[in-house]
């Protein structure tokens, strides 16, 4: 009796902890959507600026499409530009140079869901891309000195249950679905849980009997 009550106590931990797995701590703090796009936006601009190859004494005006996607970007891309340039302005037609900033493309994805074990939380790979679309102008004679796109990309891996946390504040402007079970999970998952089913029963029955 005492065998089969630790094989009945053994079956319930199985299916408690399959059922629990996704929200185990995983004892990691990744960053937020939102803290890797402006992450790559602000390395776009830096690369642009680097290439402009133009005296940091340069006054400057840099104006952004106006979209909420260029809203959302807009402080930290403005903060990025002010390190290169003494002279920043805001309106065009105050400076020697306007700078014209869109973000064209800006995606989120997630790969399907993975375990490194069998009692392992559910992880996936999160690939965030930003593109930024930069242009220069010379307002004294209206050369056009840059215009180019800027693509910067970025990988990681992420448990499927900090996922809704982590694209909360950028959801506005790009997210993607919740990744789906592997092909494995779904064909395991249930075996495991009709394989214990099974076991409760015989032992019910076996137990009464």
């Amino acid at each position: 009796m005492s065998a089969q009550s630790n094989l009945f106590s053994a079956v319930f931990v199985v299916l408690f902890v399959w059922g629990t797995s996704d929200v185990v701590w995983s004892g990691e703090n990744p960053r937020s959507n939102a803290e890797i796009m402006v992450e790559l936006s602000r390395e776009a601009a830096e690369e642009f600026c680097a290439d402009l190859k133009i005296p940091d004494t340069s006054s400057v005006a840099v104006t952004f499409e106006n979209g909420e996607v260029e809203r959302f970007f807009n402080r930290p891309l403005l903060e990025t530009f002010r390190r290169h340039f003494v002279s920043l302005y805001a309106r065009i037609g105050s400076s020697n140079i306007d700078i014209a900033v869109a973000v064209p493309e800006i995606t989120v994805s997630y790969g399907a869901a993975f375990s490194d074990g069998f009692f392992s939380s559910r992880k996936s790979q999160r690939v965030i891309d930003v593109s930024l679309r930069l242009s220069a102008t010379r307002n004294s004679d209206g050369k056009i000195l840059s215009a180019e796109t800027k693509r910067r990309s970025f990988s990681d891996t992420v448990y499927v249950h900090e996922i809704s946390d982590l694209q909360e504040s950028s959801k506005h402007i790009a997210a993607a679905p919740m990744p789906d079970r592997s092909a494995l999970e779904r064909f395991i998952g249930p075996l495991i849980i009709a394989g214990a089913a099974g076991i409760a029963v015989y032992l019910f029955f076996t137990i009464r009997s």
